[in-house]
């Protein structure tokens, strides 16, 4: 599930990888800014400081990690919560806004929980 109200990691499918020997590499962390569902479509918008260094150019794939959204209860590791592809970037004032699109299912918390 994608909780708004924490921090987010964001990872690139590693260049030359396949699926047998799959690398996603960090390219940032930031803030989400909104999240906007429409047709079965979610779009994050989110809020990194600092730059975003995109070094794949052959993939836009990007996916989206929180903490505490492991695959156990509770847990204290970064989790994956969505997988989408890149559609924007806009850099200026020491921040960079990052558009991703996720075309898959996807549950969005409305609670406070942290």
């Amino acid at each position: 599930m994608i909780r708004p109200n924490k921090p987010v990691k964001l990872l690139e499918w590693g260049e030359g990888t396949v699926t047998l020997n799959q690398v996603w590499n960090e390219i940032g962390q930031g803030t989400i800014a909104s999240v906007r569902e429409k047709d079965g479509l979610t779009t994050l918008t989110i809020v990194m400081t600092g730059e975003f260094k995109k070094q794949n150019a052959k993939d836009d794939s990007i996916k989206v990690t929180q903490l505490g959204e492991g695959l156990t209860a509770r847990s204290q590791s970064w989790g994956e919560v969505a997988i989408g592809k890149l559609r924007a970037t806009d850099s200026g004032r020491g921040r960079t806004i990052v558009c991703i699109e996720v075309e898959t299912a996807t549950k969005v918390g409305k609670g406070r929980d942290v």
